[in-house]
Order: structure tokens, then C-alpha cells, then sequence
């Protein structure tokens, strides 16, 4: 009878201790999944989390504007996007144009934040005031989707189809003749 007892017991736990390592690797590929499936808001969140984890390289990007700019690249191996933020100064406001693209080399665009701020009069002017507004566009469904500064989704196609241009040509304009690697 002790013997059945001690053959019960030794297969209770050998059977507990490969479930548990069963766990753990199916939680690990859930984690790896779910950083390789982030989406819209979720790209934001993430990469303001682990920014510090990214090497950068900043390109001065001079005669872009009348106050200059700069883009810093952010990229790492452990992530599946690279992203690319763009600041332009200028004497009436300033632009930062944050693209989160995949990691292949093709540039194929996840996610792009669109903040602008504008000033009444020139920022070099006493009392001059600030304006701000923030715009998403989401490449992450086989339909592009425009969201406001409180994510709600814009569905006016004509505005949808002008940010789209604008924000496109505005990357391929700026980062060209630029060798960017990753």
C-alpha cells in the first residue's frame, strides 16, 4: 500500500511541475505575441514605457524650418518598431511628428501622432500663447483610421485622406538624402 502512496505521490508532482513549466512557456509566447501585436494606442503606451531601453541617432534637420529641427531615431532589437520623431521649430509654433513604423526596412507605417502648437505671435514676443491639438493615424487595420486628441475615432474621409497625404509626404520629404539605419 506505501508503495502505491509513494508512486501516486511522485507522479502527482512530476505532473505538477510540468504543468507549471508549461505555464510559464505558454505565458512567454503570450508576452512575445503581444509586443508583436501592439496596435495604435498601445505602440504609444509601450514605447513611452521602454524609451529609455532604445539606442537613438539625432539628424539636425536644417533649412526645414525658419528655427531648425532635429529627428531622433529610436530603435532596439528586442522591439518589433522602430520610431522616428520629428521636431520643427519655427517663429509662429512647432511640430512634432512621431511615426512608429515596422522593423522590416520598408518603412511600412503602425501608427503616427501628429501634435502641433501654435502661437498667436512670434514666440520671441512677450505674451505670446500657445494652441495645441493632436491627431492619430492608425495604419494597424486594412482601413487607415484618424483619431482626435481623446482617441475617438474621425471618420470624414476627405480629412482622413489629407492627413494621410500630408503626414506621408511630410516623412518621405524630410528623410530624404538621409541614410537611416537600423
Amino acid at each position: 500500500m506505501n508503495r502505491v502512496l509513494i508512486i501516486f505521490l511522485i507522479i502527482g508532482f512530476y505532473s505538477c511541475g510540468e504543468k507549471q513549466k508549461s505555464e510559464k512557456k505558454s505565458e512567454s509566447v503570450g508576452i512575445e505575441k503581444a509586443v508583436s501585436e501592439l496596435k495604435d494606442f498601445e505602440l504609444v503606451q509601450d514605447f513611452e514605457k521602454n524609451k529609455a531601453e532604445f539606442e537613438t541617432n539625432t539628424i539636425d534637420l536644417f533649412g526645414h524650418s525658419s528655427e531648425g529641427g532635429e529627428l531622433t531615431i529610436f530603435h532596439d532589437k528586442k522591439f518589433d518598431y522602430v520610431v522616428y520623431d520629428f521636431w520643427l521649430y519655427g517663429e509662429l509654433g512647432r511640430l512634432n511628428y512621431t511615426y512608429w513604423t515596422e522593423k522590416n526596412g520598408k518603412l511600412n507605417f503602425k501608427l503616427v501622432k501628429q501634435l502641433e502648437y501654435n502661437y498667436n505671435k512670434p514666440f520671441y514676443q512677450e505674451g505670446f500663447k500657445t494652441d495645441s491639438t493632436i491627431s492619430y493615424l492608425s495604419y494597424s487595420d486594412s482601413k487607415i483610421k484618424l483619431f482626435d486628441i481623446n482617441k475617438t475615432e474621425i471618420t470624414e474621409s476627405e480629412l482622413i485622406e489629407k492627413s494621410k497625404s500630408e503626414l506621408e509626404s511630410f516623412f518621405s520629404d524630410l528623410t530624404k538624402g538621409i541614410e537611416i539605419k537600423k
